[in-house]
């Protein structure tokens, strides 16, 4: 593993220079001046040279620009002996008097075995306010010193806080410091944060009946537990709502809130649709007020499609952040669809505009736009479907809504060159030239590990062309660690959708990339298959990282199950096969995915359906789809809206529309055209 992580470093550093311009004639330090150091330290740090290391560190500490200063006395803090490490976390804390760097003297402290100091140092710790680790020493420290403030300051702690693993932590060192320990609000909120609903229920009364326990946290996972932990819904909704009268105002929305929900769970949607209501009234943030709506919202579609309607109808301007509404519109579309009410879908569209997301604003008119040329839409002329396509190129993030839209209104070359090179949210950007700095140093030295978290930190301050540049930097890295390969994808994707400007092919082809050419290039070439579906396949699959592996035991560049590979080997006479091997998961996976083409009538969409939910059920969901549309033969981009798994439906999204941008990227082709070949 060393030797492996000693030739990243060597790659990543040559890279380093060739992709900066920089000679390694010293320019760098020239470059960096003082703060060159620190990015030395880092390089001597991982091939252990410690001494050498820290030599370099206390210099940049001293002399270096402000950030990377801060930097070098943190990685001081935790680098050399036990008295270097406490000196430096010391200085630490006295230059920057922030909760991180007291964090970092308490944990030193604590490995340490100091109790008292950290007591003392942290006797003014706010404990509704700071952090649950740092909260978490002080108590620990407490118990370890029998200090008789713990039983009050752990009540605090526990009342006034969203309950994390460092108060279970806790919780089960008290139980283990002291077998018999017991404390109603300690075990509750345990049981809660576990996910034990009926332990947590059983311990509700003697919880709420102390008056200062009736705090917004507890209150909601009281109504957690309640609502996963009982049977009788209805007396738990009725003892919610009897809570209302007694708690602070931050604590009512909780009580309306879970009383509306286990009103809902026992079958009683009007009372359920007025504590929604007052939830969304008491609510004290845009996410509470906005999570009540969606109940509203949602409440409304056990009812009938016109319902639901008049329900958006009467709240549609009360939505505070639009995306949060994108799954509950994405249900509504399918709702609508299956039960065929064409004009209701149209009227839905109109009423949402520029009140829902652009993503959901988007599909919402393009729909409409097909519904209305395939003449599912009465009394309306056929020369309306253009304005709701043009609609639908506002798409937001939204790539496969944006192609199809441009199908349809049969948009030139460079008026679809300038559509996708527009997609994307614009953001104005404070550019923190200090962070980027430090980006670029970490480029420049070849310290690609350090790249992606800092650039996750510091993103909002981090300029388009910086981001471009570190995602090329670890995109040459992932040559050799994957890893590095996948965090690159992942920026220059990031970019893509959210930046201050619209995004040029570099940029795109960061986000879309062509990695395992030559594997790609023979796999579609043995099963006649185009290259831009095998890429599209590969990156909406697994980023181009060969060795992930799913939840659900898929592994590799395609994600193949253990089943599927079993079977993709005998067809193809392998008699031992590694999927972690790419050339191997590559060639299974071309083969599988060709294969259902075949199977499927040479449809390129619906193998993909079938890639992500089976071909069995595909097949049913077809025969569904012609029932609900009154044809025999479904477009297959309304066949897509249809299917009832929304992983599904969103995978083809993602296929045609990588496959599109693959096509025209590197191949040189019309992404409509491509489009058009997929759905056929």
């Amino acid at each position: 593993m060393k030797l492996k992580h000693t030739a990243i470093t060597i790659l990543c550093f040559l890279l380093a220079f060739s992709g900066s311009g920089c000679a390694q004639d010293g320019s760098l330090q020239k470059k960096y001046g003082a703060d060159s150091s620190y990015f030395i330290a880092l390089t001597l740090l991982r091939n252990n040279e410690t001494n050498h290391a820290i030599r370099h560190l206390k210099t940049v500490a001293k002399k270096g620009s402000p950030l990377i200063s801060k930097k070098a006395m943190e990685k001081l803090a935790e680098t050399g002996t036990v008295s270097e490490r406490l000196s430096a976390c010391h200085n630490l804390y006295k230059a920057y008097s922030t909760e991180e760097s007291l964090l970092l003297y308490i944990k030193e402290l604590f490995k340490q075995k100091k109790f008292y100091s950290i007591i003392d140092k942290t006797d003014n710790l706010d404990l509704t306010e700071s952090s649950n680790e740092l909260i978490y020493y002080r108590l620990l420290s407490m118990l370890k010193k029998n200090d008789s403030r713990l039983k009050k300051e752990t009540d605090i702690w526990l009342r006034e806080q969203v309950y994390s693993s460092w108060h279970k932590k806790l919780y089960l060192e008290l139980k283990k410091t002291n077998p018999g320990y017991t404390d109603s609000l300690a075990e509750f909120r345990y049981f809660a944060y576990n996910k034990d609903y009926p332990s947590a229920a059983s311990k509700i009364n003697s919880v709420l009946e102390v008056k200062t326990n009736r705090k917004p946290f507890i209150l909601s996972e009281t109504g957690k537990s309640l609502l996963y932990g009982t049977k009788d819904f209805y007396s738990a909704a009725a003892f919610m709502d009897s809570l209302s009268n007694s708690v602070p105002d931050d604590s009512k929305f909780y009580c309306s809130f879970y009383a509306g929900r286990l009103y809902e769970k026992a079958g009683n949607k009007n009372a359920a649709n007025q504590k929604f209501i007052s939830a969304m009234q008491n609510a004290k943030t845009d996410t509470l007020h906005d999570n009540s709506l969606w109940y509203i919202f949602d409440c409304s579609l056990s009812s009938s499609a016109e319902e639901t309607y008049n329900t958006l109808v009467q709240y549609i301007d009360q939505i505070i952040d639009k995306d949060y509404f994108n799954d509950f519109f994405d249900t509504l579309s399918v709702r609508l669809i299956s039960t065929q009410k064409w004009e209701l879908y149209k009227k839905v569209a109109d009423l949402i505009l520029n009140k829902a997301s652009e993503e959901t604003c988007s599909k919402f008119s393009y729909i409409t736009g097909r519904l209305i040329e395939s003449g599912y839409i009465k009394n309306v002329k056929a020369i309306e479907a253009g304005k709701y396509f043009n609609l639908a190129l506002n798409s937001g993030t939204d790539l496969y809504y944006k192609i199809l839209s441009m199908e349809r209104l049969s948009f030139n070359e460079n008026e679809i060159a300038k559509e996708l090179c527009s997609i994307g949210n614009r953001k104005r950007i404070e550019v923190d030239k200090a962070k980027e700095n430090l980006l670029y140093g970490y480029a420049d030295f070849g310290l690609a590990e350090f790249i992606y978290d800092e650039y996750q930190n510091s993103k909002k301050n981090i300029s388009t062309e910086c981001a471009k540049k570190i995602a090329r930097f670890l995109w040459q890295c992932g040559n050799t660690d994957e890893s590095f390969l996948v965090q690159s994808i992942r920026i220059a994707s990031q970019r893509v959708f959210i930046s201050e400007h619209n995004p040029d092919k570099e940029l795109l082809t960061l986000a879309f990339p062509q990695n395992f050419s030559m594997e790609v290039s023979e796999a579609a070439e043995k099963f006649s298959q185009d290259e831009w579906i095998l890429y599209a396949l590969i990156r909406s699959e697994s980023f181009f990282n060969s060795k992930v592996s799913s939840h659900a035991g898929a592994l590799g560049l395609t994600q193949l199950m253990d089943s599927t590979a079993k079977d993709v080997a005998r067809k193809l006479k392998f008699t031992e096969y590694d999927l972690t091997d790419a050339e191997t998961n590559i060639l299974f996976g071309s083969f599988y995915f060709e294969e259902l083409t075949r199977r499927l009538d040479d449809s390129i969409i619906l193998a993909a359906f079938s890639y992500n939910g089976g071909i069995s059920r595909v097949r049913s969901w077809i025969k569904s789809a012609s029932i609900q549309f009154g044809a025999k033969k479904v477009p297959n981009d309304l066949f897509l809206e249809a299917l009832p798994y929304s992983e599904t439906r969103e995978y083809g999204r993602k296929i045609l529309s990588a496959a599109a941008m693959y096509g025209w990227l590197y191949y040189d082709l019309n992404p409509v055209k491509v489009a058009e070949e997929i759905l056929k």
